[in-house]
């Protein structure tokens, strides 16, 4: 282990008993969230529905035949939505990994996520205290967090907070900058 790593190591453990770790409030939570609230209020709905409507025999049935057809092999729509929803998830905890943040705790904000052909493309706001810098210095520890083949970090042109980040999951399809 290097020093330059032991150093870091050392102040990442003084910072974090030094320093309480800052929670989300629940509606922050439930932000992060809400794709798969949804997913699940909608999967409750439909069986409840189901067994009012069916009865418990053929509820049983169908739901089978439903996880049935959703088995492998998934489609590539499917499995792009699936990244689409755990993305910012991943991006979020490698953010913390790495430390990302201002010194009230604040974590850059998700703002948007969207489907490329090289991967996903999510736009960040940060707060004061961070910058695209501090994103693009962290991207070995985000790239192993997303589960990526590598990390791009983009600026903004004219608004500094805003920072894009190229998750890319297939290598050679990217296009360029952000364009921000």
């Amino acid at each position: 282990m290097t020093q330059r790593r032991r150093d870091e190591e050392l102040l990442g453990n003084l910072e974090r008993a030094l320093v309480p770790r800052r929670r989300a409030p629940l509606p922050v939570v439930a932000w992060y969230w809400r794709y798969e609230l949804a997913l699940l209020a909608g999967l409750v709905l439909v069986v409840v529905l189901s067994l009012h409507t069916l009865g418990p025999a053929l509820t049983v049935v169908a739901v089978s035949a439903a996880l049935g057809a959703l088995s492998p092999p998934w489609s590539r729509r499917l499995v792009a939505l699936a990244w689409h929803m755990v993305t910012p998830h991943l991006l979020r905890s490698g953010l913390a990994q790495a430390r990302i943040h201002n010194r009230n705790g604040r974590l850059p904000f998700i703002t948007r996520v969207s489907r490329e052909p090289f991967g996903e493309r999510v736009r960040l706001w940060c707060p004061a205290g961070t910058s695209a810098e501090d994103i693009a210095s962290a991207r070995a520890t985000l790239r192993a967090a997303c589960w990526a083949a590598d990390i791009r970090v983009w600026r903004d042109e004219m608004r500094s907070q805003i920072v894009t980040v190229d998750v890319i999951r297939r290598p050679g399809l990217e296009t360029g900058s952000a364009g921000g």
